[in-house]
């Protein structure tokens, strides 16, 4: 079983799940872990803007017991497209622990991040089940904090029945701008309602857009002293939470 499997989420479009999935797969790959990202979303965005095919085989065709391989990005970074497949009836009928038991033959992959889509609590429900870690994202915009509650809400149902789910969870808030008033106000709107979530950030960064814009992992690209800082304090909570600590401290919705 891999040592991090990270579910990021978020049930809208547009608040930066993937660029997190991706820039923090190379963060860890950079530093020495094999790290996979398993691209859920139908329009298969995680291959393109980390320079593989993203209509080759991959996440549709591993849940249905076929064994696609996955595509090298940069060393010790590699990806399983998404892809229209994902949208097909086997997948839907397919059980919610499905991804859960395919993910547990790559054992050679230290990190497993899976990139969940926007508006599907079908296809976000598989990363979800299949992850020990949730990085729920949101920015700013009202419709990007009500599908980070729905995130939440479908964990903390999970937890509830005992049904399999993340152990940790965090706010990432993305595209992050203090001199903006809504931006600067919602660490603390959330921390309201969500007083024991940790909240971490990402905050907007021509470094990432470039990345995403030249189809190459964020650390390929000699990126801001800024730009690490944000991907870097991510995976420390990460490790600190599942690796040092051992103990859940904040992560109850």
């Amino acid at each position: 079983m891999s040592l991090f499997r990270i579910a990021v989420c978020g049930r809208k479009g547009g608040v930066g799940k993937t660029t997190t999935a991706a820039s923090l797969a190379s963060y860890f790959a950079f530093h020495g872990l094999k790290a996979l990202v398993i691209d859920l979303d139908p329009q298969s965005n995680t291959g393109f803007v980390l320079g593989v095919d993203p209509v080759a085989p991959g996440t549709a065709e591993l849940m249905l017991d076929q064994t696609p391989e996955p595509l090298e990005a940069a060393e010790n970074l590699f990806v399983l497209p998404g892809g229209s497949s994902l949208q097909g009836r086997d997948i839907e009928m397919a059980d919610p622990e499905e991804l859960s038991y395919a993910v547990r033959k790559l054992s050679d992959y230290q990190v497993v991040i899976f990139d969940c889509p926007p508006g599907s609590d079908h296809l976000e429900r598989f990363g979800l089940v299949a992850a020990n870690v949730a990085l729920v994202c949101t920015n700013a915009h009202p419709l990007g904090i009500i599908g980070a509650e729905r995130v939440l809400a479908e964990i903390k149902r999970r937890r509830e029945r005992h049904q399999s789910g993340p152990e940790y969870c965090a706010f990432v808030l993305t595209q992050i701008n203090r001199s903006r008033v809504f931006d600067k106000d919602l660490p603390e709107q959330l921390a309201a309602k969500y007083p024991n979530i940790p909240q971490l950030s990402i905050r907007q960064n021509s470094d990432l857009a470039w990345a995403t814009a030249q189809r190459t992992p964020l650390m390929e690209n000699s990126p801001s002293k800024k730009s690490i800082e944000d991907i870097e304090q991510i995976a420390r909570w990460i490790a600190e939470e599942t690796v040092v600590s051992g103990q859940r401290n904040g992560e109850k919705v």
